[in-house]
């Protein structure tokens, strides 16, 4: 009896599964991809729906808008915030609309979003005078915004910041004074350096750091000398961000007060943070001002010999690409951007040298893989060929045609898109779909199979991250004239 049981069990499951593939083979893509989407516009505690809603919101597409226009009104405030700046980054040279920060209910979750705004660059003077006029304005958001108006280099004054100087939060205290340090009134900066000296000296220097980040970003000029006064006997994260302020504002004064220090304080630590900010300074620093980074640290000896090497207009690449390999992104980073200026053979060769050493690596770093990733943007309107050798491949590390295929995804543009058609059909399952989705975003028209492969990648069958997923099926809708019926439909939950 068991044997005779054993066939029919077995034509029985063989049937559900050649059901289960016939129901999977008629889902609708149009309605997996809008399935998908309901993911990004969906509150979720964990906030999974952001990462999705900024995957959407780089395509800039401005058939998102009525969704955007929905999540303002949404009732989660993560919701309202990815929808209020979803509008402002499809307004162009407009920006943040101030009225739809003023509907915003809540004084803290409005300061989010004034904040997020500032950070994008997404509040045009126009807007900021506009804001600057509103009676209930926390002292916090007015400071900033008055210093958002110099970075700009609009007319402002002190009058402006009336109400915020009555705030005695230590952090608006000194960004009120920086102010007014700049339209050359001392009072303020001398009431805030006495309540500063009343805290603990941790906390003291954590604040003078971020002040010094401020009037470096705002472009407080007058406030330099303030400051290096008030670090004076500091070597910690608050004199160096302090000088790289001066580096910026004030370049001589900058230059001087970071040459004392590398020789003052010798330690490996702080000559390799010195000579980051002397490849940061550009031109402010002489060939010889390397010098004195040399002798301790052998990062600090590998940023000299970069630095020296640029400075003198050399076009040797070797300095350049022991920096790129010296395990410091911030140096590493630079050295690639130098790299890349150089003539094209030297530049191709030091470019290929960082993807080609992921092969050397035993387990190659997320720095590691970054640096191969920004060295392939670098690459493909210049040299797809050779990436596409490598993207293609099937011998060796997978870490080098997933970097490529990672930053060609990214990059988005056309000559994304041309070097996404070179490789498609030569890669891995990922590799493929992330090709089609770069091709997805610059193309005008898609052909059927392409179509109805991107729909496959919309509804979760491409074995991408979830904000590729996102952009795939928005993509797909789009290509397939349905966002009309789909969007509204793509309301907040």
């Amino acid at each position: 009896m068991t044997a005779t049981r054993a066939p029919r069990r077995l034509s029985a499951l063989l049937a559900l599964l050649l059901a289960a593939s016939a129901q999977a083979q008629r889902v609708d893509p149009a309605d997996a991809s809008l399935l998908a989407l309901r993911q990004a516009v969906t509150f979720s505690e964990s906030g999974a729906q952001h990462p999705r809603l900024v995957a959407l919101r780089t395509l800039k597409d401005p058939g998102m808008k009525p969704i955007f226009e929905a999540l303002v009104k949404a009732e989660a405030a993560p919701l309202r915030l990815d929808g209020l700046l979803g509008l402002a980054e499809l307004s162009g040279d407009a920006g943040a609309d101030p009225a739809l920060l003023r509907s915003i209910g809540d004084p803290a979750l409005r300061t989010v979003a004034i904040t997020e705004c500032l950070g994008l660059q997404l509040l045009k003077p126009q807007a900021i005078r506009t804001i600057l006029g509103w009676k209930d304005l926390p002292a916090y958001d007015r400071a900033l915004l008055v210093a958002e108006l110099n970075r700009y280099h609009e007319p402002w004054d002190t009058k402006m910041l009336d109400g915020a100087n009555a705030d005695t939060t230590a952090e608006v205290l000194g960004l009120v004074a920086l102010l007014h340090l700049e339209r050359g009134d001392n009072g303020p900066w001398n009431a805030f350096l006495a309540k500063a000296d009343g805290v603990s000296p941790a906390d003291r220097a954590d604040l003078l750091r971020r002040l010094a980040d401020a009037a470096r970003h705002y472009e407080l000029k007058a406030t330099i000398a303030p400051l290096l006064a008030a670090t004076e006997t500091s070597s910690g994260a608050d004199r160096l961000s302090t000088i790289a302020a001066a580096i910026a504002l004030d370049p001589a004064r900058g230059r001087e007060s970071l040459l004392r220090l590398a020789q003052s304080e010798r330690t490996p630590s702080n000559l390799t943070q010195c000579g980051l900010l002397m490849l940061a300074g550009d031109k402010t620093f002489e060939t010889g001002d390397f010098a004195s980074i040399r002798g301790v640290s052998g990062i600090a000896d590998l940023i000299a010999a970069a630095g020296e090497s640029v400075r003198a207009g050399g076009q040797d690449p070797a300095p350049l690409v022991a920096l790129m390999q010296s395990g410091n992104r911030p140096a590493a980073e630079w050295a690639l951007h130098e790299v890349a200026k150089l003539p094209a053979p030297a530049r191709k060769a030091a470019l290929l040298g960082a993807i080609d050493r992921l092969d050397t690596l035993e387990q190659p770093s997320m720095h590691d893989r970054l640096l191969a990733a920004l060295a392939t943007r670098e690459l493909i309107p210049t040299d797809a060929a050779d990436l596409a050798m490598r993207a293609c491949r099937q011998n060796g590390r997978a870490e080098v045609p997933e970097s490529i295929v990672t930053a060609m995804c990214d990059l988005g543009t056309p000559d994304a898109a041309t070097f996404a058609r070179m490789v498609r059909g030569k890669l891995a399952q990922r590799g493929e779909s992330m090709a089609l989705v770069t091709i997805a975003k610059t193309a005008p028209t898609l052909n059927a199979a392409e179509l109805r492969e991107l729909g496959r990648i919309g509804g979760g069958g491409g074995r991408v991250e979830d904000p590729i997923q996102m952009q795939a099926a928005w993509l797909y809708l789009r290509h397939a004239n349905k966002l009309g019926t789909a969007v509204p439909q793509l309301t907040p939950r």
